[in-house]
C-alpha cells in the first residue's frame, strides 16, 4: 500500500484505539454530540422563525422515537440470555462444576421452545435436554478422570449438538448483519454530511441490535447491554469524522489511482468504514445473544475473536458491494475506475489485527 494510504490507516486507527479508551464516556459523549447538533439546527431554523424551529423539534423528536426509540425499547424488552456459569478452568472443574454448567445448558436449550424465531424440531431438544440429565446422573460420585472425561462428553455435547440447534438462527443473524451493514454503508457513502452519517449509524446499528436479540430471543445482562450501548457509541461518533478523515483519503488515492477514483474514493471508503463498523458490532452483538458456553474470561476473549473473525471475513464481500452498488449503480463510474476502487478500498480491511479499527469495546 503507498505510503499516503498507510498514514491514513494509522489516523484511523488510531482513532479507534482512542476512542476505546474512553470506554463507557462513549455514551455521554454520542448524547451530548447529537444534543449539540440539535441544538445548531434548531439555532439556525429559529433565527429564520421561531416556527421552523419549533417544527424541527417536533419532526426530530418523532423521527427519533421512531428510528431509534423504538428498536432500543424492543432491544430492552426482550428477556436477559441466561448467564453461563463462572467456572474455573477445564482442568481444575469438579464434579459440582460440570452439574452447575449441565443446569445452564439444559435450560439453555429449554429457552429454544419459547423462542417464535426458532423453527427446529422440539424433539431435537428434548432429546438434548435429556442427554443433559443423563450426562448430570453421571457426575455424582465422579473421581478425576471421570470429570476429565465428563468434561469432554459436554464439549461435544455443545459443538454437535447445541450449536447444529443454533444454526438456523445463526443463518437468520448472518443475513440481518450483512443487510444492516451494506445499508449503512451505502446511505453513508451517498451522504456528504458527518452528522447524517452519525445518524445513520445509530439508527441502522440500533435497528441491528434490536433484531438481532430478537432472533436469539435474549438480550445480554446489564454489563453486556451497556457494552453494546458503547460499540455504538464509538461508531456513531467515529461516522461523524470520518468524513474529513475521507476526503483525505481521496486526495491521496487521487495521486494513486486518478482525478475519476480520487473524487469518489473518499465517500466511498467512508461507507466502507462504516460498514465494517457495523459488521463487528453485528457479530460481538450476536457473540453475546447467543452464548451459552461456560463463560469465563478465556471463553469471553475466544468468543470476541470469533465475532471479529466473521467480521472480517464478510469485510470484503461487504465493501465490495458497497462500491458496485454505488459507484456502478448510483454514480455510474466507469467499471475500470470501479475496479481501482474496490482494489484500493478493500486493501483497508485486509487481514485486521486485533486492535484495527473496532468498535470501542469489544
Amino acid at each position: 500500500m503507498a505510503a499516503p494510504l498507510e498514514d491514513f490507516q494509522r489516523v484511523l486507527r488510531a482513532v479507534y484505539r482512542f476512542a476505546r479508551t474512553l470506554s463507557y464516556t462513549l455514551i455521554v459523549l454520542m448524547v451530548l454530540f447529537l444534543v449539540s447538533q440539535v441544538v445548531d439546527i434548531y439555532r439556525l431554523l429559529a433565527d429564520i422563525h421561531i416556527a421552523l424551529g419549533i417544527a424541527f423539534l417536533v419532526v426530530f423528536l418523532a423521527a427519533f422515537g421512531w428510528f431509534v426509540g423504538r428498536p432500543i425499547a424492543a432491544f430492552l424488552r426482550m428477556p436477559a440470555v441466561l448467564k453461563p456459569p463462572a467456572l474455573p478452568p477445564l482442568g481444575e472443574r469438579t464434579a459440582r462444576d460440570l452439574r452447575r454448567h449441565l443446569v445452564f445448558v439444559e435450560r439453555y436449550l429449554g429457552s429454544l421452545l419459547s423462542n417464535p424465531e426458532w423453527e427446529g424440531a422440539p424433539e431435537d431438544v428434548h432429546a438434548a435436554m435429556a442427554r443433559c440429565r443423563a450426562l448430570r446422573d453421571s457426575t455424582t460420585d465422579a473421581d478425576s478422570s471421570r470429570v476429565s472425561a465428563l468434561s469432554g462428553e459436554i464439549r461435544t455435547l455443545e459443538r454437535e449438538t447445541v450449536e447444529r440447534l443454533l444454526a438456523p438462527l445463526d443463518r437468520k443473524a448472518r443475513k440481518i448483519i450483512r443487510q444492516e451493514a451494506l445499508g449503512v454503508g451505502v446511505a453513508t457513502a451517498v451522504s456528504w454530511n458527518g452528522t447524517i452519517d452519525a445518524f445513520v449509524v445509530l439508527w441502522r446499528n440500533a435497528n441491528l441490535c434490536s433484531r438481532l436479540a430478537r432472533v436469539y430471543y435474549g438480550r445480554p445482562g446489564a454489563r453486556g447491554t451497556l457494552a453494546i450501548l458503547r460499540d455504538v457509541s464509538a461508531a456513531t461518533l467515529a461516522s461523524a469524522y470520518l468524513q474529513d478523515l475521507s476526503e483525505a483519503a481521496g486526495s491521496a488515492l487521487s495521486g494513486i489511482f486518478g482525478k475519476t477514483v480520487g473524487a469518489f474514493g473518499g465517500p466511498l471508503l467512508d461507507g466502507g468504514l462504516n460498514a465494517v463498523a457495523t459488521l463487528r458490532i453485528g457479530y460481538v452483538t450476536k457473540a453475546r445473544c447467543r452464548a451459552f458456553s461456560a463463560w469465563t474470561e478465556a471463553s469471553r476473549a475466544q468468543a470476541l475473536k470469533g465475532a471479529f473473525v466473521e467480521a472480517a471475513t464478510s469485510s470484503k464481500e461487504v465493501v465490495g458491494e458497497v462500491i458496485r452498488t454505488v459507484g456502478g449503480g448510483l454514480w455510474k463510474i466507469p467499471a475500470t475506475a470501479i475496479s481501482k476502487l474496490s482494489e484500493a478500498v478493500a486493501g483497508f480491511f485486509r487481514k485486521p489485527g486485533a486492535g484495527d479499527a473496532a468498535p470501542a469495546g469489544a
